[in-house]
């Protein structure tokens, strides 16, 4: 990245819109940027810096405080930086988020926020806009982030001797911030933790064997004299305890074989046993089975009378249930007749009552138009009321604010007429001492300008106290501004005595007009205004209304009677002949009156229940019949056993196949435990087996990459060794010619702190006495040499393991105060030999030394307005 125009605007010092061409600059590639402290040299770095990434170059900077102080509320603040590129020229234009005044103020002191933009305008033509994609479209095509232009581009104000006095520790974390090696760290820590986990998954898996050896029973160990032998040591011999456990196993095999086929043995006999049990107590059940039911037949068969009358009974309950929906026809018949009388009655009864009601309020409905007029005469007067009401308390507002006008026209009508002649004293008195000073100027023999006597017998004297123009100026303004004053109150008072007149003639027209409408209300008759004090207006249209619907009901109830009439004529003769229907069919059913028929009526429920239990019965003598016959053909010829001996049989023969279960058992644990732990053993002396030849593999990696080796060298710190002596060499170069060949830097192979694993140690050679010397013993611009040399060559490796990227401005900013003459030319030329066609390098320096020897100029000059740039060559 090379940059061409450079425009700043509000920007830090700078006030205005400024602009730096580096075009110009190019021909000898070696530049100064000079000015006075706090001028805003540094401040051209920091705006390049955020042209490109949106960060400022120095730790100490923000990038939402760079607004100038001197800016005005119309001026912007941004940078503009147009670059080349690849042999392609790019224009960035960005701006941070500030605060500025409102350029259109609704109060004084308004601010308003300009948020954060940036605008990228491509080779191709296109546009790219918004902060994160130009920052993500930028970093790709300089290839560098943030850290690494900075690093490599940059060697900003105090930064240029960080590096070769810092401690080891901190050459670490800045070349593992350049070089990215923190991966080799990483990778340490992987190898030390993995080592770690393998060496806790070894001793956890031998503890998990001492578990297993200790779920061995005491009965195991008590009757295998070589297995406890085995178990009695400090340390145990796995594969001989695994050996041991074989051994037994076989043992208990045998045991837990023989045991089984005398479980098998008594087994057999047992189930002989129940079965023949379970035949005999079969035969004993159907012999009492059938006691049972020759019991049961004989107890129905006693019930026979009573499921007759029941038959009985159910055929007169369907013959009834056949007449059941003439009865409900002829009752219904008579409930609507009684119905349609209740209706008449209730018709009648409501017809009474509205009849009553309507002659209740007759009087105040023939009166209607009366009492509503009385009613809007009541309204229209208690408006008036109210409406003068209102007129007086405005009137007497007015007459207390006209008292205050005049009072207060009066006061400022004494003092308009002091100061007037406060005034007029004042300038008569100025208006005599004029005459006399013109008077002084008069010489004997001279002509008056006045008169033109050359004789002069009585010259005007000046009186004392004369006032002068301006306070004559000012008794003037005094009394102009009292007079105004007085016009103001003068115009207030008319205009509100005007209003106080316009209230009281209202005030007499609405008394006037109050007066006529009592006039006629109290020529009303004296019923209306009962009726009127009363009840409210609305409560009186409520009466009307009612009025009205009553007597639209009491027609519709008339009407509504003479129907109910008819109908009950028709009902009457329709309910005779469903009654008469009626008897005529349960006489032919066979029922002599009604009061049978009444007798004979049952529910659905009842005619079902009396079914189910006449079927049942017979059910039940049918199934106990065939019951009977069916286990008369099995126990034919058969007695009852007796099967208590049996029993007792089977209870001894039970125990004993308890008795060989449990032997059976006791011998399957055993192996069972025996097979379980000797393949857990076996499993994991396999695995631990494994475990121990990994473990030492990588405890081996991990004790070279943590520094457990002769040298005390960590990973990190071999491959960072590496990067540093590459960076050493390229530094001596420029440290040769700047030194005249007396110094060399090298790293320390000796580390001067045992109990520290850091080998970045630094020490310089002198040729002059011909011995290595710590670099903390060199004077100020001894190190100002090496520390410069160091970052060039810093600046060179970082190029050559960022992928071949040629860095085409270099900025170094300050650090040559402390150098002599002579090693500010040696300095001059060191940088000078950096330049090549198409790279700037350009240094920041007060300096007067370098104004001399470098030509070529970017002067900024500092004002108590803002800065200003000036670009010299």
């Amino acid at each position: 990245m090379k940059p061409e125009i450079l425009i700043l605007s509000g920007w830090g010092p700078y006030r205005d819109k400024v602009e730096v061409d580096f075009t110009r600059l190019e021909e000898r590639g070696l530049f100064l940027i000079t000015g006075a402290t706090g001028a805003g040299k540094t401040t051209l770095f920091d705006a390049i810096t955020y042209a490109l990434y949106g960060y400022l170059s120095g730790e100490m900077r923000e990038k939402n405080s760079v607004r100038s102080d001197f800016a005005g509320a119309d001026t912007a603040t941004f940078v503009e930086l147009l670059m080349r590129h690849g042999d392609k020229e790019y224009r960035i234009l960005r701006n941070p988020e500030y605060l500025r005044p409102k350029r259109r103020q609704s109060g004084s002191g308004e601010l308003t926020k300009e948020k954060e933009n940036a605008v990228l305008y491509m080779p191709d033509g296109s546009v790219i806009q918004g902060s994160s994609e130009v920052n993500r479209k930028l970093q790709e095509i300089l290839v560098l982030d943030y850290r690494q232009y900075k690093q490599i581009s940059m060697i900003a104000q105090g930064e240029v001797a960080r590096l070769l006095s810092a401690s080891p520790a901190e050459k670490t974390r800045i070349f593992r911030e350049i070089f990215s090696t923190a991966v080799y760290d990483r990778f340490a820590g992987i190898l030390r933790s993995h080592s770690n986990e393998l060496y806790k998954q070894v001793m956890e898996c031998r503890h998990r064997m001492e578990e297993d050896i200790h779920m061995l029973s005491s009965s195991e160990t008590e009757d295998n004299e070589e297995l406890s032998v085995l178990l009695s040591g400090e340390s145990y011999r796995y594969d001989k305890i695994i050996d041991c456990l074989g051994e037994a196993l076989s043992g208990h095999e045998e045991a837990f074989s023989q045991a089984k086929k005398a479980y098998l043995a008594v087994e057999k006999e047992i189930t002989v046993l129940m079965e023949t049990i379970s035949l005999g107590e079969q035969i004993n059940g159907k012999l009492l089975k059938l006691e049972k039911e020759n019991e049961t037949i004989r107890v129905l068969k006693e019930n026979q009378d009573e499921i007759d009358k029941k038959t009985m009974e159910l055929k007169k309950a369907r013959a009834a249930a056949g007449l059941n929906g003439d009865y409900i026809g002829s009752e219904n018949e008579k409930k609507l007749l009684t119905s349609l009388f209740q209706k008449e009655q209730e018709g009648k009864t409501e017809l009474e009552r509205l009849t009553s009601r309507t002659e209740e309020l007759r009087p105040l409905y023939d009166k209607k138009d009366r009492i509503t007029a009385a009613y809007e005469s009541r309204n229209v007067y208690e408006g008036k009321k109210k409406l003068l009401i209102e007129i007086t308390e405005q009137r007497t507002i007015k007459e207390e604010e006209l008292c205050k006008l005049q009072k207060e026209y009066l006061e400022k009508e004494t003092a308009a007429e002091g100061k007037k002649e406060a005034y007029e004293a004042a300038d008569k008195i100025y208006k005599r001492a004029a005459v006399g000073i013109a008077a002084r100027l008069l010489k004997e023999g001279e002509p008056c300008p006045v008169c033109g006597s050359y004789e002069h017998p009585h010259i005007a004297e000046i009186t004392e106290n004369v006032p002068d123009e301006e306070k004559l100026k000012a008794l003037r303004d005094n009394y102009q501004k009292a007079n105004r004053s007085l016009m103001e109150i003068h115009g207030k008072t008319s205009s509100c005595k005007g209003e106080v007149q316009g209230r009281m003639e209202q005030e007499e027209d609405v008394k006037r007009q109050l007066k006529e409408v009592s006039t006629a209300l109290e020529g009303m008759e004296k019923d209306v205004l009962e009726v009127v004090d009363k009840m409210s207006h609305a409560e009186y249209e409520k009466i009307v209304v009612l009025y009205q619907r009553i007597h639209v009901q009491m027609e519709e109830r008339a009407a509504a009677c003479g129907k109910i009439a008819q109908e009950i004529t028709i009902q009457r003769k329709r309910a005779q002949e469903a009654q008469d229907s009626f008897e005529g069919k349960y006489k032919a059913s066979g029922f002599p009156d009604f009061q049978s028929f009444r007798q004979s009526v049952r529910s659905s429920a009842q005619i079902e229940f009396l079914e189910n239990e006449i079927n049942d019965y017979y059910r039940k003598i049918e199934a106990s019949e065939h019951m009977i016959s069916h286990l008369q053909e099995e126990t034919k010829g058969e007695k009852p056993a007796d099967i208590g001996i049996l029993k007792e049989v089977l209870k001894e023969k039970r125990e004993e196949r308890q008795s060989a279960i449990s032997l059976q058992n006791k011998w399957n644990y055993r192996l069972q435990e025996v097979k379980k732990i000797r393949k857990s053993l076996q499993e994991k002396q396999e695995r631990v087996q494994g475990l121990n030849r990994e473990y030492g593999a990588v405890k081996d990696l991990d004790n070279l990459a943590s520094g457990n080796n002769p040298k005390r060298l960590v990973f990190e710190q071999y491959v960072l060794a590496g990067y540093f002596e590459e960076i050493l060499r390229a530094a001596n170069v420029r440290l040769s010619k700047m030194t005249g060949g007396r110094f060399e830097l090298s790293r320390a192979e000796e580390v001067s702190d045992g109990r520290t694993k850091d080998n970045l140690e630094m020490q310089v050679f002198d040729y002059y006495t011909g011995k290595c010397r710590s670099v903390k013993t060199l004077s100020g611009g001894e190190s100002f040499k090496a520390s410069l040399s160091l970052a060039l060559g810093m600046s060179d490796v970082i190029q050559s393991y960022s992928g071949g990227i040629r860095v085409e401005t270099l900025f170094i900013d300050e650090g040559f105060g402390s150098l002599d003459a002579e090693s500010l030319e040696q300095a001059c030329q060191t940088l000078m030999s950096l330049v090549e066609k198409d790279r700037l390098i350009g240094i920041i320096s007060h300096v007067p030394e370098l104004s001399e020897k470098i030509e070529k100029q970017i002067v900024v000059t500092k004002t108590n307005v803002g800065s200003s740039i000036k670009v010299m060559v």
